[in-house]
């Protein structure tokens, strides 16, 4: 496990930041087709209010994964009609050169170039041109490296295994879902997977001593200065809310997008987590 992300790091496209540069890191949004198996519906209009925060602030949207729900759903097209002002959304960072999508183990299928082609780039509906789709990027902060990725390619059975398991979640699961019956296999509900998990990506990260962001477990990390450099975002899907990485003026902050009631009126509110902290505090050493 740890080789495959050797090799997905040397493989990582580097994109220099500066204190300039503005971010944010969402993943796990696991868009669907609206049914009562979406997990994302109840989530939709927050992730649109963060979105249309983040494009009128001149943000980068990286989506680090999982963005679409294509182990459930078959027909991407039915995602595409079912969200189809969230892509719109989409599309305007990506028009400005602002918008970078990384897949997870859910849309893993969007490695294909065939795929990009015929659900991104057709001729009567132009969504996403010239979009590329990868499974990492290294962002370099003055010398300072950043890895991000998904975080499945250290869980055996959402990477070796991800057909397998695409099945039983296409075919098994998502009928039990249906019915009121949550898949237990996953990270998501079973916290001794979500644990090894965090536990491997942290290891690689302080074997490399560079920080890294993931998804993938749903469960935000945000550690202490010192204590490590694993970082991860959390999810679009949570029950009450959205959670966040930014990257602004040099500090990595984690952010919570939530419904709250002030003066009798239901509004969408941003609020840190927790402090922020500088991003040369994490490291020990340059590249």
């Amino acid at each position: 496990m740890k080789n495959k992300l050797d090799k997905i790091y040397k493989k990582a496209r580097k994109i220099a930041i500066d204190n300039q540069s503005k971010l944010v890191i969402m993943s796990d949004c696991h868009r669907g087709i609206g049914n009562k198996n979406d997990n994302f519906l109840e989530n939709k209009y927050i992730y649109k209010k963060a979105l249309t925060y983040y494009d009128k602030k001149q943000f980068t949207y990286i989506e680090l994964g999982d963005g679409d729900e294509l182990w459930e759903v078959k027909n991407y097209e039915k995602i595409k009609e079912e969200y189809n002002d969230i892509f719109k959304l989409i599309k305007k960072f990506h028009d400005k050169k602002r918008f970078i999508m990384i897949y997870g183990n859910h849309d893993i299928c969007k490695k294909s170039k065939t795929f990009i082609k015929k659900h991104f780039e057709k001729e009567k509906d132009i969504l996403l041109k010239e979009l590329t789709i990868r499974e990492a990027i290294v962002l370099d902060y003055l010398g300072y490296e950043i890895f991000l990725v998904h975080g499945h390619q250290v869980d055996f059975l959402n990477s070796t295994l991800w057909r397998l398991s695409r099945f039983a979640v296409r075919y098994i699961w998502s009928i039990l879902e249906f019915i009121g019956i949550k898949d237990p296999t996953g990270p998501i509900k079973n916290h001794k997977v979500t644990k090894k998990v965090d536990k491997k990506l942290n290891n690689w990260s302080k074997k490399n001593q560079k920080i890294v962001i993931a998804g993938h477990t749903h469960k935000p990390v945000y550690p202490k200065v010192g204590d490590s450099m694993y970082f991860n975002d959390g999810s679009c899907v949570h029950p009450d809310g959205i959670t966040c990485l930014e990257i602004e003026n040099g500090k990595l902050t984690l952010v919570k997008w939530s419904y709250q009631i002030k003066e009798n009126k239901l509004i969408v509110e941003r609020k840190k987590i927790l402090k922020e902290e500088n991003i040369e505090n994490f490291c020990n050493k340059k590249k």
